[in-house]
């Protein structure tokens, strides 16, 4: 698995505009007003659980940022713990993995064990106003997380670190524009 793999993707997306009115109030303020929505959802990343130190005692698995990248032990079939997704939840089991032996790699593979879902939900309305012949001016508002949801980010994967497995970071809050 790659680090992008993603293996499944749901988008759903409508624009909807507002009618022509005959009203000549109401066509000045409500017509030509476009509304559009973005829903996504999809698996989680694949994650890679890490055994924290130089466990194989060989020095060599080190990335570039000087991190030891050396693999843990996975013990129990299912690595998953609480899979709701909520702030601060186990999304790990600590009990599946352990560190392997000292001269020994750990037996769990690269990007094995796979995140925790995400989803988005965007909304945006916009109108472009004629000025003159030749000059026009767009009107938009953007809404990103309109729903102001907890969106999991990645859970800690270093069996060593107190917070194995724990989700303590969050995609981002509501941002309008």
């Amino acid at each position: 698995n790659c680090d992008s793999d993603r293996r499944q993707f749901l988008h759903v997306t409508s624009v909807v505009d507002t009618p022509r009115f005959a009203n000549p109030a109401l066509r000045v303020v409500a017509t030509g007003w476009k509304f559009s929505g973005i829903y996504r959802r999809s698996s989680g990343a694949p994650l890679t659980i890490l055994a924290g130190s130089d466990r194989a005692l060989n020095g060599s698995q080190v990335n570039a940022s000087g991190v030891n990248v050396q693999r843990a032990n996975q013990v129990l079939a299912s690595p998953i713990g609480n899979n709701s997704g909520g702030p601060l939840t186990s999304y790990l089991s600590p009990a599946a993995f352990a560190p392997p032996d000292i001269g020994t790699l750990g037996n769990s593979g690269r990007n094995s064990v796979r995140g925790p879902k995400t989803w988005s939900f965007d909304m945006a309305m916009s109108r472009i106003f004629q000025l003159r012949e030749r000059q026009k001016l767009e009107v938009r508002a953007e809404a990103f997380n309109i729903t102001n949801t907890f969106r999991p980010g990645i859970p800690n994967t270093t069996v060593t670190n107190a917070t194995f497995g724990v989700i303590r970071t969050a995609l981002d809050p509501r941002i309008l524009q």
